[in-house]
């Protein structure tokens, strides 16, 4: 199997950052959504600070908190909410956790400001869920959404949505992850199958993950081992991927199966909060 790729090319569409600037300075509320799983993973810094500087209301979202444990949810909310002065919400839009939470708070901040039209801007890197909160806030399955990165239904433009008679919500493409998370700024900048060597960053989740749960790798796949390759070489037979004319697993498309597993959190992992010194 044949995996060409260009660095650039290969890249789902981000938000430039300048068109970014001029929707911000047009919003009341800026929401950030987080990927509960690996909060300051998916954390843009960038992001944040173009927010301080226009000095809008800022609004945290922990999305995905189905996924985690409900202490360490909590517990990244507490630590959020004191490196960065915002509130912070606990949330899953898949299974309508908190969900009830964040619409009343932002009916609150709506009246606080006293406008006729409220604006909310929901913002933050690939695939933490963006759109999918927007459908929870509008009743309805309005926002496009993809599992993954550059599949169909993941934002390529800013869409103005209505949700309340007098609150309107901006949904806008992922910013390019300014993350030192090297992981979690590949699966999030490109899609499963256009990640420039798949095994590579199929090796490094593999070790996450069986890092962070030993038993990873059987309960999900029900194969033994924790050695990558052989883990990789283990799917592909399973599912009967083999080259023609030589017996060979085709590990590519492996690969891509573990990425997409990562992704969708069909593989377990996530990140304990850690010291407040770390934080920053």
């Amino acid at each position: 199997m044949s995996h060409r790729f260009s660095y650039r090319k290969d890249r789902i569409k981000t938000a430039k950052w300048g068109e970014l600037f001029s929707k911000v300075k047009k919003c009341h509320i800026a929401i950030v959504v987080l990927d509960a799983r690996n909060p300051l993973g998916t954390f843009s810094k960038r992001l944040w600070s173009m927010l301080e500087r226009i000095d809008r209301r800022r609004l945290i979202v922990l999305n995905k908190v189905d996924l985690i444990p409900r202490e360490v949810g909590f517990a990244w909310a507490r630590l959020l909410e004191r490196e960065y002065r915002a509130s912070v919400l606990p949330v899953s839009a898949t299974r309508r956790i908190g969900t009830l939470r964040l619409r009343k708070l932002l009916r609150k901040e709506a009246r606080e400001l006293g406008e006729e039209k409220v604006v909310c801007l929901v913002a933050g890197v690939p695939k933490t869920g963006k759109s999918s909160i927007i459908n929870v806030l509008r009743g309805r399955h309005s926002a496009p959404t993809s599992l993954y990165p550059g599949t169909s239904g993941y934002t390529k433009s800013y869409t103005l949505y209505r949700i309340e008679s007098n609150i309107y919500i901006i949904d806008t493409p992922g910013v390019a992850p300014d993350i030192p998370d090297r992981l979690e700024r590949i699966v999030r900048l490109y899609p499963p199958e256009r990640i420039p060597d798949p095994i590579v960053t199929a090796v490094e989740i593999i070790n996450r993950v069986t890092s962070f749960k030993q038993d990873a790798i059987r309960e999900v796949y029900d194969i033994e081992g924790r050695d990558p390759i052989t883990v990789l070489e283990s799917i592909a037979k399973r599912r009967g991927w083999i080259k023609r004319g030589c017996n060979e697993p085709l590990i590519v498309q492996a690969a891509i199966t573990v990425i997409r597993d990562y992704l969708s959190g069909r593989l377990p992992f996530y990140v304990d909060p850690p010291r407040r010194k770390e934080v920053t």
